[in-house]
């Protein structure tokens, strides 16, 4: 579903903007500060993210989740701030999307039967980017970060044993301070369009996540764990 949401914000943006793309020229008006919209779709790469905390009894859990590289995508509308013979600042408000599987469940140690393994986040970002000046007035190189809100839904589930219980970590966590950097190039297609690539990385704070046992239908455990993961995307700047 959240696969699905991501490929269509994608395609939709890039659609709201193909027409503009024709009418595009050098001849077309380049004011100091302009506002633009964009998108980006592109490869969340795998990571691993750990669990860990005890149960009621005072046992330690902890659970490692590997995962496989997965789509991300999202919109952004911005502005430029400044600009000068030294490049230019823009500043943006950002909001993405993203799902990885899970590869393998471990606990303490000792791998699991994976019966289902999800995760998806969802932040919401404001940027603050450096492109330098156009190398041979066609490049920009760009850096910078952001810092915002995230929120993740994990829908995990594994047997500890083959002859069970069965375990589920059903958590959804919203409100938490997230954090990412920047980097890459963009391509100027006239005086309006830009086509960008570039690499983020993302991470979440602290949080926790409620561990239930389902066979029994009691909670086992309340663990802690951070979320991070590298990305690397395409995606357009269109100026209005």
């Amino acid at each position: 579903m959240l696969k699905s949401t991501v490929i269509a914000l994608g395609l939709a943006s890039v659609f709201a903007v193909a027409p503009a793309f024709a009418q595009d020229g050098p001849d077309a008006p380049q004011p100091e500060k302009r506002f633009y919209v964009g998108g980006f779709l592109g490869d969340r790469f795998g990571s691993g993210q750990t669990f860990s905390g005890a149960n009621i009894t005072g046992q330690p859990r902890v659970i490692e989740t590997p995962t496989k590289a997965d789509i991300t995508g999202g919109v952004m509308i911005g502005a430029v701030a400044a600009q000068g013979d030294w490049g230019r600042v823009r500043v943006e408000g950002e909001l993405s999307a993203s799902q990885n599987s899970i590869k393998r469940l471990v606990l303490n140690n000792v791998r699991r039967e994976l019966l289902e393994g999800r995760k998806s986040i969802t932040s919401e970002m404001v940027n603050v980017m450096y492109d330098t000046p156009k190398i041979a007035n066609l490049v920009r190189l760009s850096a910078g970060g952001g810092v915002g809100n995230a929120s993740i839904d994990y829908d995990i589930r594994y047997n500890v044993s083959a002859s069970g219980p069965a375990i589920n970590i059903p958590t959804s966590v919203s409100g938490h301070l997230a954090w990412q950097a920047i980097g890459g190039a963009s391509v100027a297609l006239g005086r309006r369009v830009e086509l960008t690539t570039d690499v983020r990385y993302l991470r979440v704070s602290e949080h926790q996540v409620e561990r239930f046992n389902a066979t029994a239908g009691t909670l086992d455990s309340v663990l802690g764990t951070r979320y991070h993961s590298l990305a690397a995307t395409a995606g357009f700047r269109f100026y209005l």
